[in-house]
C-alpha cells in the first residue's frame, strides 16, 4: 500500500512538470481580427499549407509557400530557432500549425509563437517586408546584481556588435542566426542570440534586430534575462555566474506571454527538483 502511494505522488510530480514544460513552451498567439473569412477554398488552402508547413519542418529550420490561386491564395511559412535541432523544431512547428488552425479560425492572417519556432500564415504576401508587429517577449523579474556593474553599457554594446556581424550572415546554413557568449570580469557571462528571417535583405535585417533590441531593453533592460520575437526577427539576451548554474524564472511582465522560459536551465533546474523529490519519497 505505501509503495503504491509512492509510486502515485511520484506519478503526479512528473505530470505537473511535463504540463509545464510542454505549456511554457508556447508564447502568444494573434489572430487578425479585422480579417475574417468563411470562404471554403481558401479555408482548404489553408489546411494544405500549415501541414505542407509541418511535414517540412522536419528537414528544415525555415521553410516558405504559397497555395491557391487570386482570392483563395495563402502565403506561409515557419521559422526555428537556430540552435534547436530537427526534431525538436519538428515538434514545435507541428504543434503551432495545430494551434493556429484551431484558435484562429476563419481568420485569413495569424502567427503563432512559441519559444522554439513561430508559424504564420496570411493572404497577402509578407516575406520580404520589414515588420515588428505584433511581438512577445518573455522576460525575468530578477533584477540584474550590482556586482554586475556597467551591465546595460556592455548589453549594449556586445548586442551592437552581434548584430552587425549577423548581417554578414545571410548566406550561412541559418542564415542570421548568430549566438555570442563573453565572459565579464571573470564573474558573469552574457549570453547574445539574434536571427532573422532568411528573407530580409541584411539591411532589413539590421534594422529589425535593432528596433527589437531597443524595444526590450526598454521594458527589461536590467533583467537577468529578455527574449523578443517578431514576425521577422528575435532577440534575446542572458547572464548567468560561476556561483550558479542554474537560474530560476519567474513570470514576465507582460499579460500573454509564457511563465517560463524553456530552455535548460529551467528544464535543468525541474530535473533536480524531481530529484529531490525522488530522493524525498524514498527515504520515507
Amino acid at each position: 500500500m505505501e509503495t503504491t502511494k509512492k509510486l502515485l505522488v511520484l506519478f503526479c510530480l512528473f505530470f505537473i512538470i511535463n504540463q509545464a514544460i510542454s505549456e511554457s513552451e508556447h508564447m502568444e498567439t494573434f489572430c487578425n481580427k479585422s480579417s475574417t473569412s468563411n470562404n471554403t477554398a481558401y479555408n482548404t488552402n489553408l489546411n494544405t499549407l500549415l501541414s505542407t508547413l509541418s511535414n517540412q519542418s522536419s528537414s528544415a529550420n525555415y521553410y516558405n509557400l504559397t497555395t491557391g490561386l487570386a482570392s483563395d491564395k495563402v502565403h506561409g511559412m515557419f521559422l526555428c530557432i537556430g540552435d534547436v535541432n530537427r526534431t525538436t523544431c519538428n515538434a514545435c512547428v507541428k504543434k503551432a500549425t495545430i494551434e493556429i488552425a484551431k484558435n484562429c479560425t476563419n481568420h485569413r492572417e495569424a502567427i503563432i509563437y512559441y519559444f522554439s519556432c513561430m508559424v504564420r500564415y496570411s493572404d497577402k504576401f509578407f516575406l520580404s517586408t520589414l515588420e515588428t508587429k505584433p511581438n512577445t517577449f518573455w522576460s525575468s523579474t530578477d533584477p540584474i546584481p550590482k556586482s554586475f556593474g556597467k551591465f546595460r553599457q556592455r548589453l549594449s554594446d556586445k548586442m551592437g556588435e552581434v548584430i552587425v556581424r549577423s548581417s554578414l550572415l545571410s548566406s550561412s546554413v541559418t542564415p542570421y542566426y548568430l549566438q555570442d557568449t563573453t565572459r565579464f570580469d571573470d564573474h558573469y557571462d552574457l549570453e547574445s542570440v539574434v536571427q532573422c528571417s532568411p528573407h530580409l535583405d541584411p539591411r532589413n535585417c539590421t534594422t529589425c534586430l535593432k528596433l527589437a533590441f531597443q524595444e526590450l531593453t526598454h521594458c527589461c533592460g536590467d533583467q537577468l534575462w529578455a527574449f523578443i520575437f517578431t514576425p521577422k526577427c528575435l532577440v534575446s539576451f542572458d547572464t548567468s555566474n560561476s556561483s550558479s548554474n542554474i537560474i530560476y524564472f519567474q513570470r514576465p511582465k507582460r499579460s500573454g506571454s509564457c511563465s517560463l522560459k524553456g530552455n535548460n536551465k529551467i528544464l535543468g533546474g525541474m530535473v533536480l527538483s524531481v530529484a529531490a523529490s525522488v530522493f524525498s519519497l524514498l527515504s520515507f
